[in-house]
């Protein structure tokens, strides 16, 4: 029998998102961390002291009031399912873990640094990304644009550069739209300078920005309304709102590139 290679083996094997939500789910609801607790039931305990409860007193009327149900073998699931569950559980376990002033045995550590780790490895293998705000994580698709633009744009603006792709923002053009007057409003000072690199890609950035109901009302009465606009399906004004998005990426990239440009000009001058 012809030897495979053990490193050609551990890259051929695949990721079995549900293989992955039961493990999770086990971890969290079944599996002791001492005699008698579980995970969900430790941090039941101390919900409490959670930042974001509101007014919330138990972890299952938090659960309820944010739709968090999770069941152990879902009819409906999906990518999506399993994420919500990552981020729900994994935010519980590390502020947890951030702020617990408690005594602590090893066991118990172990078992709080465990958990998050193996949902950071999960996280990596489906080829999602932590973005991280303040003290809440939320994971995102990796996105190489929208990781390179959030390299260079300021901090507060690049948790909304990689916000962008989450699942809960599928659907959500008020969120959508207001993410895009964010970075139009970012780059418009910028706009000259890009004409100068790119014409046609800042006519069409502009064109979008003023005309698919971003920065203007475009689908109501007045000296904004676009007949065309105002007919378009949500779907419809979704699929611009993410080419636009895309389309701001780039120019940022292009923008990032034209200092770059003129010391690799410079530095070919040198050589000669």
């Amino acid at each position: 029998m012809k030897r495979i290679p053990y490193s050609q083996v551990l890259k051929s094997i695949k990721v079995d998102i549900r293989e992955e939500y039961e493990q999770l789910y086990g971890l969290f609801y079944c599996a002791k961390i001492n005699e008698e607790t579980t995970l969900k039931q430790f941090c039941s305990d101390r919900f409490l002291s959670f930042p974001f409860r509101k007014t919330c007193i138990f972890l299952d009327v938090f659960e309820k009031k944010c739709g968090y149900h999770f069941e152990e073998n879902p009819l409906d699931f999906d990518i999506d399912y399993l994420v919500s569950f990552c981020e729900h559980t994994y935010n519980l376990i590390s502020l947890i873990r951030q702020n617990s002033c408690e005594f602590r045995t090893r066991e118990l550590n172990h078992a709080l640094w465990f958990y998050t780790q193996h949902i950071e490895t999960v996280i990596e293998a489906i080829g999602y990304m932590a973005n991280t705000q303040g003290d809440i994580t939320e994971f995102a698709p990796k996105d190489q644009a929208a990781i390179s633009v959030a390299e260079i744009v300021e901090p507060e603006l690049s948790y909304r550069v990689i916000e962008y792709n989450h699942h809960s923002m599928k659907g959500d053009l008020e969120r959508k739209r207001a993410t895009l007057l964010v970075l139009g409003d970012k780059l418009e000072p910028q706009l000259k300078k890009l004409k100068q690199i790119n014409a046609t890609l800042e006519s069409n950035l502009s064109m979008l920005l003023n005309n698919v109901n971003v920065r203007h009302n475009n689908k109501e009465p007045g000296k904004n309304y676009k007949k065309y606009v105002a007919e378009m399906k949500d779907e419809e004004i979704e699929q611009w709102y993410d080419d636009l998005y895309q389309m701001i990426l780039l120019a940022f990239l292009e923008l990032d590139h034209l200092d770059r440009k003129g010391r690799i000009e410079q530095l070919t001058e040198n050589l000669k």
